[in-house]
């Protein structure tokens, strides 16, 4: 023993003498411990519950709180999703198409009227008592000018004097208005679309919409009549707004069905409120007519965030809140606490530095958008595109529990921040806290008492250390003897746990053996037959009857090893028999071992399928999806020829050093044999499969197969498009006999609007049109007669691919002919092109269509070479 530990042992021996405790009795002993373990597991639980419970509170409020946010988050962009779909579906309407070409006719007649004089005065008379002083209060200014707010053009003057200045309804509601009496052809159209436009807003939300001459920039129609109307974007009183702004975005980028959107900022024709468009432009065909531009709904913003005013019911309390944050550190919805609480919101956020004008506004405009800043950590975080939970101050000085997102939108960087008071957060903590202080004095009250009589119970450790040994030598290692005495006892406690600690090692050890000797067997065998071997069968092997197997050979590897280097093919196939793998385990098949560029699947092997059939027919056509969407960087195209067959395998464990579970018999010689039949990334089938799955896809008879020792084998090809269903067959065929009366008047409509919608598609048709009008009718008469049994046409489609993609035809001028194609039976059949029909006919032109584009495609891939 080192002098060290001496003087330690001594100084122990001095110190319990000194108090008398070599001479207490053990009954003694065990009272003053009883009490100290008392007191100090009062103290431990106490801490541990505190910080659990914070954690606890903590990590339910954080899910709560990011579960509101994320639940926001998709609400708002579902929301903005939906207006830009909407205004992209509203400028291809055929009524917003006719308006925008009547405004605009009509606006330019206007420019030629007679202006009385009399009308400047009135519209100075609004602009003075009405617009200016409601503008004044929000910006502040005190000299405005109508010089500067004049509408710029005759046409505006007219429109503002007749429906604005001489609008009898008050500002707010000038659109009520629908025919000012004026006589002019622009009331007849504004009488004709306005209910229309009306009707949008209202079921839309809208805060206004618009119609804008893309040509001159002049707003030719609004909804609401505002200031704006009539005038000018490009040269106007309000040329640098945010709606002048979306214009001349459109006007740069005036691709067909594109979206432009401008972010919030004041907007004078609103009174400086802040507001947001959306903007598209309008064609008629081929041709810009106009631009078509909405004010952005901010309630509905507010309604998603604040669940309709509800904050409490949505599970907020009393202080949460979630707002928009933008690129600007502005906020893009409103606040809870000015709603609520304004004059406190105004304290709070005027005391974090928000200058006076800015307060004015949201008080006269009733809102925080654009206006309230939010430069708090977890909102430029979620600006930057991070997202995550924090605790800080906020912009009104409150400490809260943040959590942040950016938001998925276009065009804008957004971010959207859920948050709540710390202070309400943790008051059920503070609560818990004193419930704690009380029930440790109970506890230690009760442990004084109960200390007596336990020291009275000192032998008991003997009995328990007895029982313990026995229970481990029964074999129960989960044994815990657990003495809090200090003397022999616990020493012999101690030596028992020790023992009992090292046979649990050893039998984990053991048992962790066990897991990875059973995860090596599983990556050999499949799961049942690793389950069998484990139960101690040491010869298997079965007979399963119908399952069904897929043999495939990715064709094109050997001209590609003469370009690029073995290593190179290896990974490449290790990709994609990798991919293969995934949508194997997807559909239940399972591989089986093969060489080379060759990949084997069943289904139905280990596990009964009653689908396997259709299992393996969904996986071959996916693997072929996949071989042909060029994802494995490829010099060359590959393809796949596919088989597929139904049959009985016999089926076992092979080897007994290095040992697999393998498959073999006739049916696995015909699969292997099958594939050969295949052209590149065709699937051919036999007798079975094409029994199974006939009534649900389409086959074609295929020259037979002959199979050593097993003679002619009938075999099938499997068309990728699925058949129609017989009741949109009845429909086109009724349909078709509607038309065919009409046949030559149908062709000549035909080519009519084909060319009319794409007029580059004119040379490639160079000869006689009415010739080439009798062959249109005649081959789809032959087409829908042939909608019954597909597989007589097929071939003729196929070969009517081919010839037409030598004639020049390429994939995307199949859907300017559907669109003629539509259309001319819809000339034809009037009101009964119902929408069944339409559908069917649309069903049944993809369904044909995407036959003659795959024959093309083979054709291409045939000249590459593979």
């Amino acid at each position: 023993m080192s002098d060290q530990s001496k003087n330690l042992l001594n100084l122990r021996r001095r110190f319990l003498g000194s108090i008398g405790f070599n001479s207490l009795s053990i009954q003694s002993k065990l009272q003053g411990f009883i009490l100290l373990v008392s007191l100090g597991s009062v103290v431990m639980v106490s801490l541990i519950a505190w910080y659990q419970g914070r954690a606890t509170l903590t990590e339910r409020v954080t899910e709560q709180l990011t579960g509101i946010r994320a639940a926001r988050a998709d609400q708002f962009e579902a929301f903005f999703e939906s207006l830009y779909e909407q205004v992209r579906r509203l400028a291809t309407e055929q009524d917003t198409i006719e308006a925008i070409v009547d405004f605009n006719k009509s606006f330019r007649q206007l420019d030629r009227s007679f202006i009385d004089p009399e009308w400047d005065d009135s519209l100075n008379t609004y602009y003075s008592e009405e617009f200016f002083p409601r503008l004044s209060e929000n910006t502040g200014e005190e000299e405005l000018r109508y010089g500067i707010y004049r509408p710029d053009g005759q046409a505006a003057r007219y429109l503002q004097y007749y429906y604005i200045s001489e609008n009898p309804n008050p500002v707010g509601e000038k659109e009520k208005l629908l025919d000012p009496g004026d006589g002019s052809e622009y009331t007849r159209f504004h009488t004709k679309y306005h209910s229309l436009f009306r009707e949008i807003i209202d079921n839309f939300g809208y805060y206004d919409l618009f119609l804008v001459n893309h040509r001159t920039g002049d707003i030719v129609y609004s909804v609401f009549k505002e200031t704006d109307y009539g005038t000018n974007l490009l040269s106007g009183p309000y040329a640098q707004s945010g709606l002048a702004d979306v214009v001349k975005a459109v006007l740069d980028n005036p691709t067909p069905g594109s979206i432009q959107f401008v972010d919030f900022k004041s907007y004078r024709p609103s009174y400086e409120a802040p507001a947001a468009f959306l903007a598209t432009p309008i064609y008629s065909g081929v041709n810009m007519i106009g631009v078509l531009a909405v004010q952005v709904p901010t309630e509905r913003i507010n309604d998603i965030m604040s669940v309709d005013n509800k904050w409490e019911e949505s599970g907020l309390g009393k202080t949460g809140e979630v707002y928009v944050v933008g690129s600007d550190q502005l906020m893009r919805s409103n606040s809870r606490f000015l709603t609520e609480a304004p004059k406190e919101y105004k304290r709070d956020v005027k005391g974090q530095g928000t200058p006076e004008e800015k307060l004015v506004l949201m008080e006269n405009l009733g809102t925080t958008i654009s206006l309230q800043p939010v430069t708090s950590q977890t909102a430029q975080a979620a600006i930057g595109g991070q997202k995550g939970i924090k605790i800080i101050e906020n912009y009104r000085s409150a400490q809260v529990l943040s959590s942040y997102a950016p938001l998925d939108l276009k065009d804008v960087n957004w971010g959207i921040v859920a948050e709540i008071e710390t202070a309400e957060v943790y008051r059920p903590l503070y609560i818990l806290q004193m419930t704690l202080l009380i029930a440790a004095v109970i506890f230690l009250l009760v442990s004084a008492l109960i200390a007596g009589l336990v020291s009275r119970l000192f032998t008991r450790p003997l009995y328990r250390l007895t029982e313990g040994a026995k229970t481990i030598e029964a074999g129960d290692l989960d044994t815990e003897i657990a003495l809090q005495s200090k003397d022999e006892f616990g020493e012999l406690a101690e030596a028992f746990q020790g023992i009992a600690h090292r046979f649990r090692q050893t039998r984990q050890e053991l048992e962790s053996q066990q897991q990875e000797n059973d995860l090596l067997l599983r990556n050999f065998l499949p799961g049942a037959i690793a389950d069998r071997l484990k139960k101690g069968e040491t010869l298997i092997a079965d007979r399963l009857n119908k399952i069904t197997l897929l043999y495939a050979h990715v064709a094109g590897v050997a001209n590609l090893s003469k370009e690029i280097p073995p290593s190179a093919i290896t990974e490449l196939l290790t990709k994609l028999f990798d991919e293969f793998d995934i949508l194997a385990e997807k559909h239940g098949m399972e591989r089986q071992r093969t060489i080379g560029a060759d990949y084997m699947a069943v289904c139905g092997l280990t596990q009964t399928r009653l689908d396997h059939t259709q299992r393996t027919i969904k996986f071959a056509l996916e693997i072929l999806d996949k071989i042909q969407n060029k994802d494995f960087g490829q010099q060359a195209i590959l393809g796949l020829q596919i088989g597929v067959h139904v049959g009985s395998v016999n089926a076992g464990i092979v080897g007994s050093q290095t040992f697999g579970y393998d498959i073999w018999g006739e049916d696995v010689y015909v699969s292997r044999r099958l594939h050969l039949q295949a052209d590149l990334n065709q699937i051919v089938v036999t007798r079975p499969v094409y029994e199974r799955l006939g009534d649900f896809y389409t086959f074609i008879e295929y020259p037979s197969m002959n199979v050593e020792s097993l003679g002619e084998i009938a075999i099938w090809s499997l068309m990728t498009s699925k058949k129609m269903v017989l009741s949109q067959v009845e429909l086109v065929e009724s349909s078709f006999a509607k038309v065919k009366p009409i046949a030559d008047k149908a062709g000549e409509l035909f080519y009519q609007r084909l060319f009319e919608q794409n007029p580059d598609l004119r040379h490639l048709f160079s000869g006689d049109m009415v010739e080439q009008q009798r062959k249109l009718m005649s081959t789809l008469a032959i087409a829908v007669e042939g909608l019954r049994r597909p597989e007589n046409i097929i071939p003729a489609v196929q070969e009517l691919g081919r010839r037409h993609a030598g004639y020049g035809v390429m994939e995307e001028h199949y859907a300017v002919v559907g669109e003629a194609l539509l259309w001319t039976l819809k000339q034809g059949l009037g009101d009964e092109f119902t929408l069944p029909v339409r559908r069917a006919w649309e069903e049944a032109f993809t369904y044909l269509s995407r036959i003659m584009k795959e024959a093309a495609a083979e054709l291409d891939r045939q000249k590459v070479g593979v």
